[in-house]
């Protein structure tokens, strides 16, 4: 059976919006999971970086809302997580976690990493390669799946620009300070979450007047998220976060296409949201 960590996590009100469990917190609490169970299970995140030259790049990252979970609900919240192998090689990580409140699953999260060789710099920079046999002798072998992990992000946008009915576009700038880094001095995936976040609300105070339903995105909260990670933004890099709403059905969603200003390299990020 595939080990799991198990173990409380006490909530602030920095963590939630109005509406529930904002998408940056969870993407911090996810990535926290991830790097507990390989301390528990195979060698910590500082251990694969400084020992074995190991790092890992998010790619595909999924959130799903399931049961309600505010601030005044409880004081802390059981997480549970567990990783596996995936894909021809072990080409993946993939780290699945729930976080649990009163109500049950209140979020539930997948994701999936590419690892790197790293090539010693201070930047963590470095190229997609294998796991090194002694790490990949430490997962089990119910933890090794040979079928990839797939990203939903290139089948939803399609969806909805193929049978969604179009509300309102437009396009918001950030610039990578700091705050929104991690050690290597590149952008922390999790904050891409909220600069789609703000990107939507941004949408949402522009267009709300002529689009009424666009509303429900601040009024309900969010329902699911998926995003894919194709470049990352770099430390004072521009970014343009180009945001469209679509109607589908009784979903809404918002696509955010994260590109660098002036750049037409392709977009860095690709994120969608659903009401």
């Amino acid at each position: 059976m595939p080990r799991t960590s198990a173990y409380e996590t006490v909530l602030d009100a920095g963590q939630f919006t109005p509406t529930q469990l904002g998408t940056t917190a969870v993407g911090r609490l996810a990535f926290q999971a991830g790097a507990r169970w390989l301390r528990d299970h195979v060698a910590s995140h500082r251990t694969l970086v400084s020992q074995h030259q190991v790092g890992f790049v998010l790619w595909s990252w999924q959130l799903e809302y399931e049961s309600p979970l505010g601030f005044l609900d409880a004081d802390a919240a059981l997480v549970d997580v567990r990783a596996r192998l995936r894909g021809p090689a072990a080409s993946q990580l993939e780290v699945e976690m729930t976080l649990s409140g009163p109500a049950g699953v209140a979020v539930r999260t997948r994701g999936a990493s590419v690892p790197l060789r790293l090539g010693g710099d201070q930047a963590l920079s470095g190229a997609p390669a294998p796991l090194p046999d002694a790490l990949v002798a430490a997962f089990k072998d119910d933890e090794v799946e040979r079928s990839p992990h797939r990203s939903a992000v290139r089948a939803l946008r399609g969806r909805f620009e193929r049978d969604g009915e179009r509300l309102a576009d437009g396009t918001t700038s950030y610039r990578v300070h700091r705050h929104h880094c991690e050690v290597a001095d590149q952008w922390y995936w999790a904050e891409t979450l909220g600069f789609a976040a703000g990107a939507r609300e941004e949408l949402v105070l522009r267009h709300g007047r002529s689009a009424p339903e666009l509303r429900r995105a601040l009024a309900d909260g969010i329902r699911a998220v998926d995003v894919t990670w194709l470049r990352s933004g770099q430390l004072w890099d521009l970014l343009e976060v180009h945001s469209t709403a679509y109607r589908h059905g009784d979903e809404l969603a918002f696509v955010h296409e994260i590109r660098l200003a002036d750049d037409d390299g392709g977009p860095c990020a690709l994120v969608v949201e659903r009401i």
